[in-house]
């Protein structure tokens, strides 16, 4: 019994101590289009978002790739099924918490899809 209740208030601790330290987050950039526009011919199918995140256990040993630029672009893309990216916005997140760091890119714009290639 004894035991139990330390285990729970173990367990109710390390929960605790797990929150959100430090948050942080600012816009990167805007951009025109995300990438080379191929065409002054598209049409637009609508507004997208992507992500790409890392995670960095103890702030030192990273356990998932980098976050990236290029493949949050590429997620915004992919959700639409378009070509490329206008009116990019670009904001980089950081949270720190007490087990690491997780670095977020967000991407947000207009997902275009070529008339004429």
């Amino acid at each position: 019994m004894r035991l139990n209740i330390i285990l729970y208030l173990s367990l109710l601790i390390i929960a605790c101590l797990t929150g959100c330290l430090s948050f942080n987050a600012h816009p990167v950039g805007i951009q025109p289009s995300a990438k080379y526009m191929e065409s002054p011919y598209y049409e637009i199918l609508g507004e997208a978002e992507g992500i790409s995140s890392e995670y960095k256990f103890f702030w030192l040993f990273t356990v998932t790739s980098r976050a990236n630029t290029n493949e949050a672009i590429d997620n915004a893309i992919k959700s639409k099924g378009g070509d490329n990216l206008i009116e990019a916005v670009i904001t980089r997140e950081s949270n720190v918490y007490i087990v690491g760091t997780v670095n977020n890119i967000y991407v947000k714009g207009k997902v275009i899809r070529y008339l004429y290639k």
